[in-house]
């Protein structure tokens, strides 16, 4: 019986394809980095729920607020860092992985000048999400 389809290997899609694995260079084997950047993501975490429940329990607090503006960028950061870490990465992605990398950072950057702008300038991070999450509240005790 002869064949319906041709049996072929699977086509590059954009240019993604390595045509030879070993002319690659390979990374350094560095164990200790890995296990900073896990160990950093977790005092972020750690760091992140005292400062939330304080902001949830106590409300507006100027130094919460702060921590808060500081500690939930960075905290971003690092998870969104990892997602292009395994979707695009470096030797597969070149152009595309340096450019993602340093729109995160410039991202990240914007987003701490904002929280810094609305902690000083306006009635802080708290504040200012407490008045979103209350603004229909507010909108219908103002019809009413």
């Amino acid at each position: 019986a002869p064949l319906l389809f041709k049996a072929t290997g699977p086509r590059a899609l954009f240019g993604d394809e390595v045509q030879n694995p070993a002319a690659v260079p390979q990374p350094a084997a560095n164990r200790m980095k890995g296990s900073y950047h896990w160990m950093n993501e977790r005092a972020l975490s750690v760091f992140s729920v005292p400062a939330l429940a304080i902001a949830f329990t106590y409300g507006p607090h100027p130094i919460n607020d702060m921590l808060l503006g500081i500690v939930l960028p960075i905290h971003a950061y690092m998870g969104f860092q990892q997602v292009l870490l395994d979707y695009f990465d470096a030797r597969r992605w070149p152009v595309i992985s340096r450019v993602l990398r340093y729109a995160l950072a410039a991202v990240t950057g914007l987003s701490m000048f904002g929280a810094w702008r609305i902690n000083t300038t306006d009635v802080g991070l708290t504040g200012y999400f407490s008045r979103i999450w209350n603004a229909n509240k507010t909108k219908a005790a103002e019809q009413a």
